[in-house]
Protein backbone atom coordinates (compact mmCIF):
# COMPACT_ATOMS: atom_id res chain seq x y z
CA UNK A 1 0.00 0.00 0.00
CA UNK A 2 1.20 3.48 -0.77
CA UNK A 3 2.63 5.79 2.33
CA UNK A 4 4.09 8.74 0.76
CA UNK A 5 2.10 11.54 -0.66
CA UNK A 6 4.18 10.84 -3.81
CA UNK A 7 2.84 7.40 -3.45
CA UNK A 8 -0.58 8.11 -2.36
CA UNK A 9 -0.81 10.51 -5.70
CA UNK A 10 0.71 8.26 -8.02
CA UNK A 11 -1.61 4.97 -6.81
CA UNK A 12 -4.42 7.64 -7.66
CA UNK A 13 -3.52 8.41 -11.27
CA UNK A 14 -3.29 4.74 -12.00
CA UNK A 15 -6.39 3.67 -10.03
CA UNK A 16 -8.68 6.30 -11.93
CA UNK A 17 -7.72 5.02 -14.95
CA UNK A 18 -8.55 1.35 -13.91
CA UNK A 19 -11.95 2.89 -13.29
CA UNK A 20 -12.41 5.32 -16.21
CA UNK A 21 -11.13 1.69 -18.40
CA UNK A 22 -13.99 0.21 -16.33
CA UNK A 23 -16.78 3.17 -16.67
CA UNK A 24 -16.51 2.51 -20.63
CA UNK A 25 -15.89 -0.45 -21.65
CA UNK A 26 -18.09 -3.06 -18.85
CA UNK A 27 -21.34 -3.86 -19.01
CA UNK A 28 -23.79 -0.98 -17.34
CA UNK A 29 -23.66 -2.46 -13.93
CA UNK A 30 -20.27 -2.80 -13.52
CA UNK A 31 -20.08 0.31 -15.56
CA UNK A 32 -21.94 2.46 -12.96
CA UNK A 33 -20.32 0.77 -10.22
CA UNK A 34 -16.91 2.35 -11.11
CA UNK A 35 -18.73 6.07 -12.04
CA UNK A 36 -19.81 5.76 -8.12
CA UNK A 37 -16.66 5.24 -7.00
CA UNK A 38 -14.73 7.11 -9.32
CA UNK A 39 -16.22 10.97 -8.62
CA UNK A 40 -15.72 11.19 -5.03
CA UNK A 41 -12.31 11.71 -6.32
CA UNK A 42 -12.78 14.66 -7.84
CA UNK A 43 -13.11 18.13 -5.79
CA UNK A 44 -16.92 19.33 -5.89
CA UNK A 45 -14.61 22.29 -7.85
CA UNK A 46 -12.59 20.00 -10.50
CA UNK A 47 -11.98 21.44 -13.94
CA UNK A 48 -10.24 20.00 -16.95
CA UNK A 49 -9.55 20.77 -20.11
CA UNK A 50 -10.09 18.09 -22.83
CA UNK A 51 -7.70 17.44 -25.56
CA UNK A 52 -10.15 19.50 -27.84
CA UNK A 53 -9.04 22.82 -25.01
CA UNK A 54 -12.44 22.45 -23.87
CA UNK A 55 -12.89 23.35 -20.02
CA UNK A 56 -15.36 21.27 -18.31
CA UNK A 57 -16.09 21.04 -14.43
CA UNK A 58 -17.07 18.05 -12.37
CA UNK A 59 -21.07 17.41 -13.82
CA UNK A 60 -19.91 18.20 -16.83
CA UNK A 61 -17.64 15.30 -16.41
CA UNK A 62 -19.99 12.85 -14.82
CA UNK A 63 -22.28 13.50 -17.55
CA UNK A 64 -19.69 12.40 -20.06
CA UNK A 65 -19.13 9.32 -18.16
CA UNK A 66 -22.75 8.13 -17.92
CA UNK A 67 -23.43 9.22 -21.62
CA UNK A 68 -19.94 6.93 -22.27
CA UNK A 69 -20.50 4.09 -19.62
CA UNK A 70 -20.19 0.50 -21.10
CA UNK A 71 -19.90 2.52 -25.05
CA UNK A 72 -16.22 1.23 -25.48
CA UNK A 73 -15.71 -2.77 -25.25
CA UNK A 74 -12.26 -3.74 -25.76
CA UNK A 75 -10.70 -0.12 -24.80
CA UNK A 76 -7.16 -0.36 -23.55
CA UNK A 77 -5.59 2.34 -21.43
CA UNK A 78 -1.95 2.35 -20.48
CA UNK A 79 -0.69 5.10 -17.94
CA UNK A 80 2.89 5.74 -17.87
CA UNK A 81 5.80 8.00 -17.19
CA UNK A 82 4.17 9.27 -14.07
CA UNK A 83 6.51 12.38 -13.23
CA UNK A 84 6.58 14.60 -10.02
CA UNK A 85 6.10 18.03 -11.35
CA UNK A 86 6.00 19.71 -8.31
CA UNK A 87 4.61 19.05 -4.96
CA UNK A 88 4.23 21.57 -1.14
CA UNK A 89 1.84 20.94 2.05
CA UNK A 90 -0.72 18.72 0.58
CA UNK A 91 -0.77 19.67 -2.88
CA UNK A 92 0.85 17.26 -5.69
CA UNK A 93 1.40 18.04 -9.53
CA UNK A 94 2.13 14.79 -11.63
CA UNK A 95 2.17 14.68 -15.29
CA UNK A 96 1.69 10.94 -17.06
CA UNK A 97 1.46 9.97 -20.36
CA UNK A 98 -2.22 8.26 -21.42
CA UNK A 99 -2.53 6.10 -24.47
CA UNK A 100 -6.38 4.75 -25.47
CA UNK A 101 -6.40 1.92 -28.20
CA UNK A 102 -9.61 1.12 -29.30
CA UNK A 103 -10.64 -1.06 -32.85
CA UNK A 104 -7.14 0.08 -33.95
CA UNK A 105 -6.69 3.27 -33.88
CA UNK A 106 -4.62 4.37 -30.82
CA UNK A 107 -4.81 7.81 -29.61
CA UNK A 108 -2.23 9.24 -26.89
CA UNK A 109 -2.08 12.25 -24.45
CA UNK A 110 -0.04 13.99 -21.80
CA UNK A 111 -1.80 14.90 -18.77
CA UNK A 112 -0.57 17.51 -16.15
CA UNK A 113 -3.41 17.25 -12.66
CA UNK A 114 -3.36 18.82 -9.12
CA UNK A 115 -4.13 16.97 -6.79
CA UNK A 116 -4.32 17.81 -2.85
CA UNK A 117 -3.16 14.51 -0.31
CA UNK A 118 -4.81 14.00 2.50
CA UNK A 119 -6.26 11.68 5.77
CA UNK A 120 -9.26 11.22 3.87
CA UNK A 121 -7.88 10.64 0.32
CA UNK A 122 -6.40 11.96 -3.02
CA UNK A 123 -8.86 15.03 -4.19
CA UNK A 124 -8.20 15.56 -8.13
CA UNK A 125 -8.42 19.10 -8.38
CA UNK A 126 -7.61 20.39 -11.92
CA UNK A 127 -6.36 17.86 -15.54
CA UNK A 128 -5.33 18.96 -18.09
CA UNK A 129 -4.72 17.06 -21.00
CA UNK A 130 -2.85 17.77 -24.33
CA UNK A 131 -2.87 15.43 -27.53
CA UNK A 132 0.34 13.86 -28.56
Amino acid sequence: MPTTKLERACHSVHHIHELIHTAFSAAHGPAQTAIAELMPAFADDFRMVTTQGVEVNRQQVERMFQGAAGARPGLQIEVSDVQAVWQAGNGVTLRYREVHRLQGVETARWSVVVLSVGEAGVQWHFLQETAI
